[in-house]
């Protein structure tokens, strides 16, 4: 799982098909944001503050290109390397209506972990703890209170989660955290 870049409050991270990566394993995605979400609060707890995150996970395909640094001001980006499309637009959606502290995955995104899971278990570890619940509500809703229709996101969207047995002892969850903040990443 790659960084891409910050746009504004967001951090973008993905992960490409061959050559840039080995194998795409969405499912290693879900797992990255499940334990940015732990980490964001260990982190929290730690410093006695509240603060949360919520990740939107997509799969499918999208274009990638340089922009110069108006349309980068314009967006709010931090590179100039840009990804764009339907994808794009849908993981925002996403994102942004996942519920605070939890994983929000498209459809499409959770069939293809599904299809990797049934065909390829032992690629994925603690893919088997994964487990993914339909969303019920009318439709999405941001914080902000902007509505959106399922058909954004390609369909009805699910929250991601892992099982408790897959989980680390609260010892571990916390090494994770501080190992997770401490990194460049963590610092934007």
């Amino acid at each position: 799982v790659y960084k891409v870049d910050t746009v504004g409050d967001a951090y973008i991270a993905g992960m490409a098909e061959e050559p840039l990566t080995r194998k795409n394993n969405p499912a290693n995605v879900v797992l990255f944001g499940l334990d940015c979400v732990l980490a964001t609060q260990a982190w929290a707890r730690n410093l006695g503050v509240s603060v949360t995150c919520r990740v939107g996970v997509h799969y499918g395909q999208c274009i990638g290109g340089i922009v110069g640094k108006s349309m980068r001001f314009k967006l709010g980006a931090e590179s100039g390397y840009q990804l764009f499309g339907p994808l794009m637009t849908g993981l925002e959606v996403l994102e942004s209506t996942a519920p605070d502290g939890r994983v929000q995955v498209s459809r499409a995104c959770k069939e293809e972990v599904e299809r990797q899971q049934a065909t390829d278990p032992d690629s994925i570890p603690r893919a088997e703890h994964l487990f993914f619940e339909l969303r019920t509500e009318k439709h999405l809703t941001t914080s902000k209170g902007e509505v959106y229709n399922y058909i954004e996101t390609g369909g009805t969207p699910y929250l991601a989660g892992e099982s408790v047995e897959a989980l680390p002892r609260e010892e571990s969850r916390t090494s994770l955290a501080t190992n997770f903040l401490d990194s460049p990443m963590a610092s934007l």
